[in-house]
């Protein structure tokens, strides 16, 4: 797993290279600031990296990878176009639930 980041953060992402969904949870996450604040859209912006990362991307890679886990040389599959909507929705989703509630709470 150090290798497949190490590459996809020093590398850009393309179909024949390792993939990292990229900073597309950060827009999700600073789209909040207008409405929510800057404290909340931080709150939401660590809970969908936290998510993202925990969650969202490995069970993307299994379903790419037709439910089986990857070969530690196995490189890792293409990340479709309804595959990055569906990570975008999650990001968005995840990103302002938890700035709203961050806001209400505080």
């Amino acid at each position: 797993m150090a290798s497949l980041t190490e590459r996809a953060v020093l590398t850009p992402d393309t179909a024949d290279k390792a993939w990292l969904p990229g900073l597309a949870h950060v827009v999700a996450a600073c789209a909040a600031v207008p409405v929510l604040g800057v404290g909340p859209c931080v709150a939401g912006l660590l809970m969908a990296t936290l998510v993202s990362f925990v969650v969202y991307v490995p069970l993307t890679v299994l379903a790419l990878n037709g439910g089986a886990a990857l070969a530690e040389d196995e490189e890792a599959p293409a990340l479709t176009p309804l595959a990055r909507l569906a990570l975008l929705v999650l990001w968005t989703v995840t990103a302002w639930a938890a700035a709203a509630t961050a806001a209400a709470v505080g």
